[in-house]
């Protein structure tokens, strides 16, 4: 379970919320967790508590306490946190990779964390592995994703992929069973779902490599569009994110919650 950070040093936000009328954000995230970004903080055996906690969840709270403004985060289906986030109903979503689409549809922030492209497969089916040596590769495979999920930097065309997993435990499944012959996912997620008592990583049967000829994956927050506070919030979270970037507050929450740092 992560361990609380120390009071870190005040933030200088320029006008912290003088362009805001913002008491609370109400803000949404996968309801499958996105560990160890976003997820129940659990106690020593693994029992999840009702809070939330994680890397993006301290980060966002940082920079929203500092503006005087409280931050309510409810975990829905992604899907669907979306819709509410798209519509206004909800203010934010702490954790999105770039799409054209989101791009379109919501305020995006500056990225303030990266991850690694991988994909995953069966040693029960593939022992010596995929012949994946290229991007392109990855359109010639039978692959599953996690309903709602963003899948555009794999130019993996959208038919193609089987969106049937509410989550990547359940790809896991789908790949042993021989359903499909490769699930994509970040390293970083995969590696991080320990935290909510299930180590993917453990699984002897489970092989990953990384995706060739594809960057690190950046990762946003995401505000709606439609609500009258959105754009201001969005700014005041990147004038936060910077402060945290130039201190060094954001790497040090980095190296404590993310593997390797």
């Amino acid at each position: 379970m992560p361990t609380r950070c120390a009071p870190l040093v005040l933030l200088a936000l320029a006008a912290p919320a003088a362009a805001l009328d913002l008491q609370e954000v109400l803000a949404c995230d996968d309801g499958a967790e996105w560990p160890p970004f976003t997820h129940y903080l659990r106690d020593a055996q693994g029992k999840p508590s009702s809070e939330l906690g994680g890397f993006s969840v301290e980060v966002l709270q940082q920079i929203l306490g500092q503006a005087g403004i409280k931050l309510r985060l409810e975990l829905l289906p992604w899907a669907r946190c979306q819709r509410e986030v798209e519509s206004g109903r909800y203010l934010m979503a702490l954790n999105a990779s770039y799409s054209q689409e989101r791009d379109a549809r919501y305020w995006l922030t500056q990225p303030y964390y990266r991850t690694t492209h991988s994909y995953f497969y069966s040693r029960r089916h593939f022992p010596k592995g995929l012949p994946i040596t290229h991007l392109a590769d990855l359109a010639n495979q039978r692959v599953c994703g996690v309903r709602g999920y963003n899948y555009e930097a794999y130019k993996v065309p959208v038919e193609k992929i089987d969106f049937g997993a509410r989550d990547f435990a359940a790809v896991v499944a789908k790949l042993h069973l021989g359903r499909c012959t490769i699930g994509l996912e970040k390293l970083e997620i995969v590696a991080g779902y320990r935290i909510t008592g299930k180590d993917l990583l453990a699984d002897p049967d489970l092989g990953h490599a990384q995706v060739p000829e594809l960057p690190p994956g950046e990762f946003h927050m995401m505000v709606s569009r439609q609500h009258p506070q959105g754009e201001a919030l969005r700014d005041l979270l990147n004038r936060g994110l910077s402060t945290l970037r130039s201190s060094g507050q954001l790497q040090a929450l980095q190296r404590r919650h993310l593997p390797g740092g």
